[in-house]
């Protein structure tokens, strides 16, 4: 059993604390949803479902924070899944334009609601005061290490 103490904290690095709440996150989402046909890339289909004008592989790459090939690998998994299409934009042959299929439609509501869930667990125990707060911490960091030189890292989570 971990005890509090045992949590990493700041002593440490921020990477780490983060990375053990996303292992956690994604592995019980994963496992919450694994009925849907899919068990990775709910992220990627919810932004697909918020994308206010047509949706394009630039535009999620851009909103992810993912490299190109990373997302053409995340959305050839969706095609094979049944999950989206993808089709060249006859105005701009450079450019995909992303949908959900018939069959994505049907189980977003799935998905969102198991993030909903996901979140409302994740939380617990704060207060909305407290939830505003944290993301807006969380915004200040990434935008804080945004422009930094980096090198590229991969974090895969395998089930």
């Amino acid at each position: 059993m971990i005890s509090k103490k045992d949590i990493p904290c700041f002593e440490n690095p921020l990477g780490k604390a983060m990375g053990i709440i996303t292992k956690n996150y994604w592995g019980a989402l994963s496992k919450k949803l694994e009925h849907i046909g899919i068990d990775r890339h709910f992220t990627t289909m919810a932004a697909i479902a918020q994308a206010k004008e047509k949706c394009t592989q630039q535009y999620l790459s851009d909103l992810l924070a993912v490299d190109k090939v990373h997302m053409v690998r995340v959305l050839d998994y969706l095609v094979s899944h049944g999950m989206i299409t993808r089709t060249v934009n006859p105005l701009d042959r450079r450019e995909h334009i992303i949908k959900h299929t018939a069959k994505a439609k049907k189980i977003m509501p799935v998905i969102q609601n198991g993030i909903a869930e996901m979140n409302k667990t994740a939380f617990k125990g704060f207060n909305t005061k407290e939830k505003e707060l944290f993301n807006g911490f969380v915004e200040t960091i990434i935008l804080n290490l945004k422009n930094l030189p980096v090198n590229e890292v991969d974090i895969k989570i395998k089930k």
